[in-house]
């Protein structure tokens, strides 16, 4: 008989929006990939919130996403002298949100005393990111990132309808491989997972985990088949999954052959999560297209189900939820520092 772990001590609706509150100004959240950012503007939502990114004098700024004028989206305006410039009526912001210009009466310029709402901003490995609050933990940092041995390239910007905690659990739910990805990262012949342990440290969960059975007929385990190696591939998993909204993963692609997935989230709402996606390796440096490909597969390949669980606001263990012993550690000791994180858990 499967061996069960307890299920965490049932959590109403109104608890569910205190953990989604909980995250929003602890936390620094991605707002666009820094190779993509320039002096055009681009408009998100985070929690709910219309905001726009630009680079103004080649830094990152974050605005409210509304000229203070009449409230015209600045997402749709333009950089012009190093300040971003409404297209309704031209009022001109510069990078601290002050009104720079106002071009109906240009004397009144100076003396315009309020600022657009701005936000902090960072760049940490090909990720631009801002804050809501004081965040208690820094941006999530990946090493290899900036070694030249890697090449990254990224996916577009999507966005899924679940919750932020779903889409990133999704990633370290072991036991889905072998169904979800059958043929590719998984064989449904070999569904087992073997114990493994997971430790904090600092803002993070470490653990490393496997080996999985993988596939060696596709471009992230190729190595292994030109090799002459057997047609699965165990394939060896580490993971550094930072709370709540981002995760590292190192898998093996053959004796040197390192395969890195390098993802982090932001809340839409409670119920939709935009998603910026890396994949990096050390290996098959002139297969990027082929690659990309391969992400794009096994993203396509979960959205389905990742959108249909239920609840989608915050995956806390309501009653019918379960977790397997051992299987489902990674996921348990998330939902609990989820908890802890929301002031629920001691």
């Amino acid at each position: 008989m499967t061996q069960m772990e307890d299920r965490i001590d049932y959590v109403d609706a109104e608890t569910e929006d205190k953990i989604y509150e909980a995250m929003r100004d602890k936390f620094w959240y991605p707002v666009a990939y820094s190779d993509e950012l320039t002096d055009t503007p681009q408009g998100f939502v985070l929690y709910g919130k219309k905001m726009v990114v630009v680079r103004l004098g080649g830094q990152p700024v974050v605005f409210d996403d509304q000229c203070l004028h009449k409230g015209t989206a600045l997402s749709l305006g333009v950089v012009v002298d190093d300040c971003l410039r409404c297209p309704y009526h031209g009022w001109t912001y510069d990078a601290t949100g002050a009104v720079a210009r106002i071009p109906a009466r240009e004397e009144l310029s100076p003396h315009v005393n309020v600022k657009l709402p701005s936000y902090p901003t960072c760049e940490v490995s090909g990720l631009v990111y801002t804050c809501l609050g004081d965040p208690i933990y820094p941006p999530p940092s990946v090493p290899m990132f900036d070694d030249p041995s890697y090449q990254f390239l990224h996916l577009d910007i999507y966005e899924w309808d679940c919750s932020m905690a779903r889409r990133l659990e999704n990633y370290f739910d072991f036991s889905h491989f072998p169904w979800v990805h059958d043929g590719l990262l998984g064989d449904s012949n070999q569904p087992r997972v073997d114990d493994y342990d997971v430790e904090r440290v600092g803002g993070e969960l470490r653990f490393v985990a496997g080996p999985f059975p993988e596939f060696t007929d596709n471009v992230k385990n190729a190595p292994t088949a030109d090799s002459g190696g057997e047609p699965i591939f165990g394939a060896i998993k580490r993971y550094r999954v930072f709370v709540p909204n981002a995760m590292q993963l190192n898998s093996s692609a053959g004796e040197h052959e390192d395969y890195v997935l390098w993802v982090c989230l932001a809340p839409v709402g409670p119920h939709r999560t935009r998603c910026f996606t890396y994949q990096g390796r050390n290996y098959g440096l002139d297969h990027g297209e082929e690659f990309m490909a391969f992400a794009q597969l096994v993203t396509d390949q979960d959205r389905p189900i990742v959108e249909s669980q239920m609840p989608c606001q915050v995956p806390i263990s309501l009653p019918e939820e379960m977790f397997v012993k051992g299987a489902d550690l990674a996921l348990l000791q998330y939902r609990r520092w989820l908890l802890e994180l929301a002031g629920l858990r001691g």
